[in-house]
């Protein structure tokens, strides 16, 4: 007579031991590379289509539109706003220059038209073109051509950049060695 034995095959745990690997596999990875790679690229790409638009909303107007960082507060309390020289403080923003002279101020009847979120505080954001850009019934930039830097962490691990021409096109370059 045979006796009912206890216990697993070593096939079954040779199956259970490889499901538990991959559960942990699972589980351990670390994605915060690539959420920093994300981030980098989807806010310089809605920062492309802000261009895009600025541009567009500069011929179809006739007028000046200026993008440049501003102070977060200021804007949403629509106060006087001018553009700073640092991008990564504040917001990028889009509005119609009335008076030509890059300050943001509705008493003048200049128009808000645009307001990206602020970057998160750990990373940089950079233009060597100026503190803005502005758009000429052209099409045209009337200020210096350059290219933006996002750096999403303090290594320079994942960093984006994107160009703007003097003809006021973005072009989207993906990843860089560049520093901010």
């Amino acid at each position: 007579m045979k006796s009912a034995q206890c216990g697993f095959t070593l096939l079954e745990l040779m199956i259970t031991v490889a499901i538990v690997g991959i559960l942990a596999a699972i589980a351990f990875w670390d994605s915060s590379d690539l959420l920093e790679n994300d981030r980098a690229e989807n806010y310089l790409l809605e920062l492309k289509r802000n261009i895009i638009f600025a541009r567009s909303k500069a011929t179809s107007s006739d007028s000046l539109v200026v993008l440049c960082s501003g102070n977060s507060n200021r804007i949403e309390n629509n106060r006087r706003v001018p553009c700073l020289n640092n991008w990564s403080n504040g917001s990028v923003f889009v509005f119609f220059d009335a008076n030509n002279n890059r300050v943001y101020n509705p008493n003048a009847g200049d128009v808000i038209l645009r307001v990206m979120a602020p970057i998160p505080s750990n990373n940089q954001f950079n233009f060597n073109g100026g503190n803005s850009i502005v758009f000429d019934s052209s099409g045209r930039i009337n200020t210096s051509p350059g290219t933006f830097i996002y750096c999403p962490n303090t290594n320079n691990e994942n960093n984006k950049e994107l160009t703007i021409s003097q003809s006021g096109r973005a072009l989207y370059n993906g990843d860089t060695t560049r520093q901010c």
